[in-house]
């Protein structure tokens, strides 16, 4: 098996365990949001619209989305919570140009055969588009279904089996572009020395080689590599091999879970290093929980945290927060369900821009490919969405360029909340990869 080959099997399972949120599970029941989903929002002043609610006797905009919605491993029942959460706020303001929307969810469960079954549901369903679909099984196959059906997949969360799917029009680059990325994080907190404690797969034993390619011109270097292995019940041991290592920071190539565990166990130790993990597996409320301990922790994401004080994220908080839903609360919000309203948000307005109002899937696909600069609102620094974009290199379907890096402040007061994440640095996805094997060869 050649090294690219290898290195294909850790980012499938990279791009869901550091992209996305699993198994933790908030008071199901909700808890009252400090933004609270009845403050007062001016839709027109943040960039929004509200028409009255959708007409049920026009046609419907169908989309939907497929994830694992339960397993051992990973529990993303959230982004389909969060989806039909946006759906109904949205149908409250207008819907699609006054066209109510209906969504269909579908558990992949992990599971190839279930995960292809899955398309052939929502086929049958009449979806004309997926909106942050996150397929957990059989992704080259799903990817595959998908253009066969015609059914395009907006803010899709690309893995390395599609990175060049022209029918995946994913809004950044996801769970691999986290993992490619989390280094310069920490570098641009001045760490040159980065250790890497990750999933137990054979295969991701190329991955430290693979970050040293990409970042071999700044300097930096990976003298530790840490699997975490199935069971594991002591975590200080990757802290203190770290130390030992002499890095001076360390990437948390996670699920969320041994993420956790990890982290709690570097406040245990009382370490100074500096651990570089990903806003899909932290919440405002599980940084808040470590204390003074936070501001040893360098967050990465293409958007910001749902506390920040951004103003299109009022009207995100509070859609969210109205379901009820505990992890849909600002305080638990992490980035994988926040996905699912911002891809929502885009594909409603660009169909409000070209005033389309009857809806199918050639008609949405066509829509999206000539879709230039669609606003999203600050949400990306400046940066706005062409959803057909090829970006050089093999990894095309990175969506957006902009990423950002953060870090806790307890002082920091925002939205309600003592305590918040700051931003820090930006980052160019492009930039970051140009001269590696996997962006553009020349800078």
């Amino acid at each position: 098996m050649t090294r690219f080959a290898r290195l294909a099997v850790v980012f499938s399972v990279l791009a869901l365990v550091v992209g996305a949120c699993s198994d933790s599970k908030p008071n199901a029941s909700g808890t009252a949001s400090k933004t609270g989903a009845t403050e007062k929002i001016d839709y027109n002043a943040i960039g929004l619209w509200d028409d009255g609610p959708c007409d049920a006797s026009k046609p419907k905009l169908v989309i939907g989305l497929m994830t694992v919605f339960e397993s051992p491993v990973l529990s993303l029942k959230d982004q389909a919570d969060a989806l039909t959460a946006s759906a109904t706020a949205f149908n409250q303001r207008g819907g699609a140009n006054g066209s109510c929307i209906e969504v269909h969810n579908c558990d992949d469960g992990a599971n190839i055969d279930q995960a292809v079954s899955c398309v052939r549901e929502l086929d049958s369903a009449g979806v004309v588009a997926t909106v942050n679909d996150e397929g957990t099984a059989g992704q080259a196959d799903v990817s595959s279904a998908m253009a066969q059906a015609g059914i395009p997949r907006i803010a899709s969360n690309v893995s390395n089996v599609d990175w060049g799917d022209p029918n995946a029009y994913p809004i950044d680059a996801s769970g691999t572009g986290v993992t490619f990325l989390q280094p310069q994080a920490l570098v641009d907190q001045g760490a040159k020395k980065i250790g890497v404690v990750r999933v137990d797969l054979a295969a991701a034993s190329a991955l430290v080689g693979l970050l040293g390619d990409v970042y071999k011109d700044e300097g930096v270097t990976f003298p530790f590599d840490a699997p975490v292995s199935a069971g594991t019940t002591d975590y200080g041991q990757f802290i203190l091999g770290a130390q030992e290592a002499g890095v001076d920071g360390v990437i948390l190539s996670l699920g969320e879970q041994e993420a956790v565990q990890v982290v709690n166990a570097a406040k245990q130790l009382d370490t100074n290093l500096k651990l570089g993990t990903a806003l899909g597996s932290f919440s405002h409320k599980n940084i808040a929980d470590l204390g003074d301990f936070a501001k040893q922790m360098v967050f990465l994401w293409a958007f910001p945290p749902a506390t920040t004080d951004l103003p299109v994220y009022q009207a995100l908080r509070s859609d969210l927060a109205a379901s009820g839903e505990g992890a849909l609360q600002p305080e638990n919000l992490k980035s994988s369900p926040m996905q699912s309203w911002i891809g929502l948000y885009a594909l409603l307005k660009m169909i409000r821009d070209s005033k389309m109002t009857t809806f199918t899937r050639q008609g949405i696909t066509t829509m999206v490919q000539q879709a230039k600069d669609v606003p999203m609102l600050g949400m990306f620094g400046g940066e706005d969405w062409t959803p057909n974009l090829d970006h050089p290199g093999i990894f095309k379907r990175a969506g957006m360029n902009h990423w950002a890096v953060y870090t806790w402040d307890p002082n920091a007061e925002s939205n309600g909340f003592k305590g918040n994440f700051v931003e820090k640095s930006q980052m160019s996805f492009d930039k970051v990869l140009c001269g590696s094997p996997f962006g553009a060869p020349t800078c």
